[in-house]
């Protein structure tokens, strides 16, 4: 059927009822409403459908949004912080475990890539099983595509590593 201005404000003002319901009436208010045609029910449905997964996408991308302000406002609260030698002067990154800065060695006078264990991380064994890993695994190999590591360590509940800076 072709979709007219008529036939539009007959779709627009059921979808826009059937929305304003919970999911469980509104499948019985679209069954009554479009009761003698099909095709009305079906352009409703995709549209209630496509308005569904609109909603789902726009909360997660706002909730994934306010997730990385607020572990950039916590991964901002080490700027100029010591962490055992090391005194923390800019975030580089982020990664799966951890959060990477920028940092000076103040044994040593050298910049480093400091790499900070994320908090929920510390009391799970396995990740930290797996931080150690990587740091007797980076030690164990010398190239020069693969980062020196120069330390690794724990400053009460905070495990960190630190690496040349590149």
């Amino acid at each position: 059927m072709v979709m007219t201005p008529e036939r539009w404000k007959v779709v627009k003002r059921i979808f826009q009822s059937a929305v304003e319901l919970s999911p469980s009436e509104r499948v019985a208010f679209v069954s009554e409403a479009c009761a003698e045609d099909p095709e009305l029910r079906s352009e409703v449905e995709s549209l209630i459908s496509s308005h569904s997964r609109a909603d789902t996408s726009v909360l997660t991308a706002v909730v994934n949004d306010a997730a990385h302000e607020i572990l950039d406002d916590e991964a901002e609260s080490f700027l100029g912080q010591q962490v055992g030698p090391f005194k923390i002067t800019a975030r580089i990154g982020s990664g799966g475990m951890g959060e990477v800065f920028l940092a000076q060695d103040t044994r040593l006078g050298r910049k480093v890539a400091l790499k900070l264990l994320k908090g929920e991380y510390t009391k799970d064994e396995d990740r930290l099983r797996r931080f150690q890993q990587e740091a007797r695994a980076v030690s164990a190999l010398n190239h020069p595509n693969i980062l020196t590591l120069y330390d690794i360590g724990q400053v009460d509940s905070l495990h960190f590593m630190a690496t040349e800076y590149v």
